[in-house]
């Protein structure tokens, strides 16, 4: 099970091809993707031309309907709903595109008979959900030892002879009703779905594609492919060009959904450094420690603290004068100190003041300024260390860093609801 600190991040693509042999594109498939879950859809018609066309194009718009996808607040939306409502949802508007599907021809003589394949994932961080009628299938290719696994089982005459052991694999991949289908949508008007649920990891691929590549590429370069590149968006096209390669007698339809791991955020360095003010709808943010330094008084110039009179700090009670070492007879007294000196110096000093709650000051690097080692006894160094307020009390102290920048990569590596190829 993945650590769940680990930041997920999902990209996809998702392609289609007429293929070599057939003049029309009867599959049509849909991609909706946000940062952090995908939508991919799958279609692939059946009754012949414009029928099959308009029977996968009524069932992607008819599942994008149920869905709500073009509301503005849908990816709030899907970020908290629980699987099981959303289990709901899919199954729901997968019915409803069989209805409108069965609608259509009954109004219309030359469509009847139409009827459409659907196998539909909703991935969300690492867990999958698929819904699934035909024979267009969804597989989950693992990253780390390459293996592939059929997660849809197809809806297809050889596919139950199959199961029930009275053909073999080879006899099925050459049977004459291998593309017969017993279930699809806009055949009846109860149809049932199968959901499947999937757990993915980082590195995992997952694939849907149309019986226009499998006709022609096995599930083990399926796989082969799929984890030959980074960019799903190669993949997909390695895909579709490999069905093509070997004949490309049906229409193909692939979308490859790749979950990834985002790069951890990079720490801020040692001289960014966020200060809050007073007022919490302004900051004050020093961008260079070295180059504020710079603008401050140099501590080499300024005279001993030990020689100068404490300041007293605003509303604290008055201290007693601490006895020079000469006034208690341990020690030569201290150099008297000039007017115009001590008055330079809390000059200097008062700089690390102006800055009032009321306003935040930006500092920006000076024009020739290096940067340097911090020093942990400099004054200066834990001056700027605290919040502009608290720097008449340093027994409160507030130190805070820059917040690490999120940027946030957009995932369609393919286009989104996918027309034929002209």
């Amino acid at each position: 099970m993945e650590n769940p600190q680990q930041e997920i991040r999902l990209r996809s693509s998702a392609r289609t091809s007429t293929g070599q042999v057939r003049e029309n594109n009867e599959d049509n498939i849909h991609l909706w993707t946000r940062d952090d879950f995908v939508l991919a859809v799958v279609a692939d018609g059946m009754g012949g031309a414009a029928a099959g066309e308009e029977a996968s194009r009524i069932a992607v718009e008819s599942i994008k309907a149920g869905l709500a996808l073009r509301e503005q607040r849908v990816p709030d939306k899907f970020e908290h709903i629980e699987d099981a409502t959303l289990t709901d949802k899919l199954k729901e508007s997968i019915l409803a595109a069989n209805i409108s599907i069965m609608q259509k021809a009954a109004t219309t003589p030359e469509m009847r008979g139409m009827g459409t394949t659907v196998t539909l994932a909703f991935v969300r961080g690492t867990y999958a959900i698929v819904a699934h009628v035909g024979d267009s299938r969804a597989y989950l290719v693992d990253g780390d030892d390459g293996s592939i696994t059929q997660i849809t089982s197809d809806h297809s005459f050889v596919e139950a002879l199959l199961a029930a052991g009275h053909i073999t694999k080879e006899q099925a991949d050459e049977h004459p009703m291998k593309n017969v289908l017993y279930r699809a949508l806009g055949q009846a008007e109860d149809v049932d779905v199968d959901m499947y649920y999937k757990r993915l990891h980082i590195g995992d691929r997952m694939v849907l594609c149309s019986d226009g590549l499998t006709r022609h590429v096995k599930p083990d370069e399926i796989a082969q492919l799929a984890l030959s590149d980074a960019n799903p968006d190669v993949a997909s096209q390695k895909l579709i060009d490999l069905a093509n390669e070997r004949g490309g007698e049906d229409n193909v339809s692939v979308i490859v959904i790749s979950v990834e791991q985002t790069a951890p955020p990079t720490p801020p360095s040692k001289d960014a450094v966020i200060l809050s003010v007073v007022d919490d709808d302004e900051t004050l943010v020093l961008k260079d420690r070295a180059s504020l330094r710079s603008s401050l008084p140099d501590t080499d110039s300024l005279p001993d603290t030990d020689t100068l009179p404490p300041t007293p700090l605003p509303n604290s009670k008055p201290t007693p004068e601490t006895p020079s070492k000469a006034a208690n007879g341990s020690g030569p007294a201290a150099p008297p100190v000039s007017d115009s000196l001590l008055d330079d110096y809390k000059m200097k000093a008062e700089r690390l003041k102006d800055v009032s709650g009321d306003e935040a000051a930006l500092f920006t690097p000076e024009e020739g300024s290096q940067d340097s080692e911090p020093i942990s006894d400099d004054p200066i160094d834990k001056a700027i260390s605290l919040r502009p307020a608290a720097l008449l009390n340093p027994s409160e102290p507030v130190y805070e860093k820059v917040p690490p920048l999120v940027q946030h990569e957009g995932q369609v590596e393919g286009r989104d609801t996918l027309l034929p190829d002209q």
